[in-house]
């Protein structure tokens, strides 16, 4: 399942953390505590902002390297993020219309659909210039979990104008 940047490999690790944390919903007592309802909210928040960092990071990527389909990526990653928040959306405005098994199907799509099949067409391209690579994921920075969190809790500000 190696892209071959290894920050690029721990931020897809993220999104298995994430299945098994809906997986593990399934329990009627979720481990650390919390309800479907929590582990569903909490999944959703930290997918959304995980989306925005890690497509991007992904993007710089494959442009420091000179990926011919960076666009089509681009497209894909549009797509993948309006669902999330739609998914969210659709849970904000009502927690039992999102079973658990959809959320669970829609991100193990996105393993088997996304990573597994889309993301490797740029491997060759990324193993061809891992200085490239790894200096471009460097920069982009880590992904923090916390401050996700934070964001999520805190309320949108309204536009004033």
């Amino acid at each position: 399942m190696s892209v071959g940047e290894p920050r690029l490999d721990r931020d897809h690790r993220v999104l298995i953390g994430l299945i098994n944390r809906v997986e593990s919903a399934r329990d009627t007592t979720v481990a650390g505590g919390g309800t479907r309802h929590d582990v569903l909210a909490d999944v959703l928040a930290t997918l959304i902002a995980y989306t925005v960092f890690h497509f991007g990071r992904e993007e710089q990527v494959m442009a420091a390297c000179g990926y011919p389909d960076l666009d089509v990526h681009r497209d894909e990653h549009e797509a993948l993020t309006a669902e999330v928040r739609a998914l969210a959306e659709r849970f904000a405005a009502d927690p039992l219309a999102i079973p658990l098994d959809d959320v669970l199907a829609f991100l193990r799509d996105w393993l088997s659909h996304h990573i597994l099949l889309q993301d490797m067409a740029y491997r060759d391209v990324v193993n061809r210039q891992p200085e490239a690579a790894a200096a471009a994921a460097a920069a982009y920075g880590d992904f923090d979990f916390a401050a996700a969190a934070l964001a999520a809790s805190e309320p949108e500000l309204e536009d004033a104008s």
